[in-house]
């Protein structure tokens, strides 16, 4: 009796024991749950503040832009003999306004709100816009080839997500280019699918974190430079447009990102 007793115990305590872990791996996934919640937050309050700063940018670009003007019709009425000496002048102003207005609109585009309906987008100008946004990390040291398919066609999404989808990837590969490197993008269409490649010449990544890139707060980055929450969203996104992505990387030869 006290041996049947005693096994009676046992099996209560391995269920136990199961049930905790269970309860353990539930809480865990829970906070997880929770950062990413509080993160996703964060994100959302920092799109209305970029989304606000762009639009105070614009005015001052306007003057500027007038201003320019001004001078330009100025110098050709009255002065058109020094007009070819301050014609520099106004081109790098407009060129510098032009700059900024595309930046502004860069900003604009990917603080979108993210509750928007799906309606038609251009994956191409969502690509050109991101590149703006970086390049101030990839002037002067890395090469981005673009070769875009020239057929016509129809796709709805998101525009806002996908901004956040693809300026996610295009950092990475970025960051991914220790000095000099190069990106390369390519789309194609086949059937009734887009498929979109982006190709870097970084690092790479290891065998035994290529498999955990896509899981929420991985991260091989440097604590304080990075959630590890970029590439799950980007999935999350990606999916939500059923779609699908997957990664091809060796390390020492870069990485290459397919997305259909």
């Amino acid at each position: 009796e006290l041996k049947s007793v005693n096994d009676n115990l046992k099996a209560t305590n391995r269920e136990l024991d199961l049930q905790s872990k269970e309860l353990n791996a539930t809480l865990k996934h829970l906070k997880e749950t929770q950062d990413q919640l509080i993160q996703s937050e964060k994100m959302a309050s920092l799109g209305i503040l970029v989304a606000g700063v762009a639009h105070e940018i614009n005015n001052p670009l306007n003057f500027i832009a007038g201003g320019a003007y001004v001078l330009e019709d100025f110098f050709k009425n009255n002065l058109p003999e020094k007009f070819e000496e301050i014609r520099p002048v106004v081109e790098g102003i407009n060129t510098g306004v032009n700059r900024a207005s595309a930046i502004v609109k860069s900003l604009s585009l990917y603080s979108r709100n993210n509750d928007l309906p799906f309606s038609g987008c251009n994956l191409h100008d969502i690509i050109d816009d991101c590149l703006t946004i970086l390049n101030n990390q990839l002037y002067d040291r890395v090469e981005v080839h673009k070769h875009y398919t020239n057929k016509q066609y129809s796709f709805e999404g998101n525009e806002g997500k996908l901004h956040q989808a693809f300026l996610n990837i295009l950092a990475n590969a970025s960051q991914a280019i220790a000095e000099k490197g190069k990106i390369t993008i390519l789309t194609e269409i086949a059937q009734d699918e887009i498929h979109i490649s982006i190709t870097d010449t970084g690092q790479g990544i290891p065998p035994e974190n290529l498999k955990r890139v896509f899981d929420p707060f991985f991260t091989t980055n440097d604590p304080g430079k990075g959630t590890g929450l970029g590439l799950s969203i980007t999935y999350s996104i990606i999916q939500e447009h059923n779609g699908t992505i997957e990664l091809d990387s060796q390390v020492g030869d870069g990485t290459r990102v397919k997305i259909k």
